[in-house]
């Protein structure tokens, strides 16, 4: 007998609220829903506290509903970049699980000397090791223990199981690696843009293999990430052509793409996450422009992890 499984993806930033929900019969995954909507006046992570959020969450959540209404009852979470401490950090390999976490929490300790470190869930993900074949390399990160809780709380208002939390710029990075299904000798790069941030992804193989979030802080943000996209370190990791050059996550504004992609004399395609996947429906019907389909990315890659 055929199994179906099925999940929906959220994805929340501070304008909007997106799902997609997808399904999946044997070994085929299939988009049977999606929507967006928009929050007005937006939310500020920093001044709005967790009862405020959650309020306007479930506000955009029924409007969702009335139009589309879900019929999954397990759901997966993205937030976006700025929630997160993101770092790459070198590791002991002869160190267990524990003592690597420990050893991490330290660090943001000492690093992030205004943030309490028990206040925050820590995960890690081991990078490839073609960029720092001398070292083991993780990239960290931390979460307040805070948006979990907000999880918990809005999926027992809505009936739902919560199954995964993550990272925005991370999950849709995830998503393109395994879309691509990159070769063991390929070097690709993914630009993750969102309200305040840059997320460079260097992706060697099948894993990142260099992680370096920039703040949108000032006009020379382009100038750093040009800097380290030209500089040394990268210029001989990136001698080879590359797989592809992707730029993923938020909508670009024009003149930021165009001046990204003067000064590295690369040019970074958009992503469309649905053009792989079966659709159950037609796109017309949800009056989404196709050229807003690659912010959906993170809310398809949470949603199909789990399935």
């Amino acid at each position: 007998m055929k199994s179906t499984k099925s999940c929906v993806g959220f994805s929340l930033t501070s304008s909007k609220l997106q799902f997609v929900e997808i399904e999946k019969k044997s070994n085929a995954l299939q988009v049977i829903n999606l929507g967006q909507t928009f929050f007005s006046p937006q939310l500020n992570f920093d001044d709005h506290d967790e009862n405020f959020i959650l309020d306007h969450l479930q506000s955009a959540f029924d409007e969702i509903k009335i139009r589309h209404p879900i019929s999954s009852s397990i759901g997966s979470f993205v937030f976006p970049p700025e929630l997160f401490l993101t770092i790459q950090l070198p590791y002991e390999t002869q160190l267990n699980q524990n003592d690597i976490r420990e050893e991490f929490s330290w660090e943001i300790s000492q690093l992030f000397p205004f943030v309490k470190v028990e206040d925050l869930a820590l995960k890690f993900y081991e990078l490839d090791n073609s960029f720092y074949p001398e070292r083991k390399e993780a990239l960290v990160v931390a979460f307040n223990k805070k948006y979990l809780m907000l999880i918990k709380n809005f999926c027992l208002q809505n009936t739902l199981t919560a199954k995964l939390v993550d990272n925005s710029s991370i999950t849709t990075n995830s998503f393109i690696i395994n879309h691509f299904n990159s070769d063991q000798k390929s070097v690709s790069i993914n630009l993750f843009n969102s309200k305040t941030t840059l997320t460079l992804f260097i992706n060697g193989s099948s894993k990142p293999a260099y992680v370096k979030v920039f703040p949108k802080e000032g006009d020379i943000f382009i100038d750093s990430i040009v800097k380290d996209i030209k500089g040394d370190d990268l210029k001989g990791y990136l001698n080879t052509p590359l797989q592809y050059a992707i730029i993923s996550g938020e909508e670009t504004e024009a003149e930021l793409l165009a001046e990204l992609q003067m000064k590295t004399g690369i040019i970074f395609a958009k992503f469309n996450p649905f053009e792989s996947m079966h659709l159950k429906f037609d796109f017309h019907n949800y009056k989404i422009p196709v050229e807003e389909f690659n912010s959906f990315t993170s809310a398809v890659g949470i949603a199909s992890r789990f399935i």
